[in-house]
C-alpha cells in the first residue's frame, strides 16, 4: 500500500512543530511495510529534504550517515534545534569546549547573512581591499 509523500522537514519551525514531524514520519512508517531501524533512517534521510540531510549530515561528521540509526537522527535534530544558554552550559561542572564549538558550528550551518554579507563582499570587490578580517 503506498501512502502519500511527507513534507519535507523545514528546518526554521520551532523545536514543537520538528517534534510533531517526528510523529507524522513515524505514522508514516507504520502504514508502510514495518521497516527496521536502517530502513526508517533511509526513509527519514529521504523523506526530511534536502536542507535536513545537509544538516544530519553535519551533525554526524563522525560517522557515514548509513550507520546513523533513526533515533540518533531525531536526537541529533532535535538538540540542534533546541535553543542552548552556552553562558549555562560553560558553568556545568563537566563542560567540554570542544562541544560548544561544535554547537556554534552546527548553527553555523544554518547562518543566512544575506544582502549584508553579498553588500560586503561587493564593496571589498569594488575597493579592492585584500584584508579578509574586513
Amino acid at each position: 500500500m503506498n501512502s502519500t509523500p511527507l513534507q519535507s522537514l523545514d528546518l526554521k519551525y520551532s523545536a514543537r512543530d520538528i517534534e510533531d514531524y517526528f510523529e507524522r514520519f513515524e505514522i508514516w512508517c507504520l502504514t508502510r511495510s514495518k521497516p527496521d531501524d536502517k530502513k526508517k533512517s533511509a526513509f527519514f534521510l529521504n523523506a526530511a529534504g534536502k536542507n535536513a540531510y545537509t544538516l544530519i549530515k553535519s551533525l554526524a561528521y563522525h560517522s557515514p550517515l548509513v550507520s546513523v540509526t533513526y533515533e540518533d537522527i531525531k536526537s541529533l535534530i532535535l538538540q540542534n534545534v533546541k535553543l542552548t544558554n552556552f553562558e549555562a552550559s560553560e558553568s556545568e561542572r563537566n563542560f567540554i569546549p570542544w562541544y560548544a564549538i561544535l554547537d556554534l558550528l552546527t548553527q553555523a550551518v544554518k547562518c543566512d547573512f544575506g544582502y549584508l554579507l553579498d553588500m560586503q563582499l561587493r564593496d571589498r570587490l569594488i575597493a579592492g581591499i585584500n584584508n579578509t578580517v574586513l
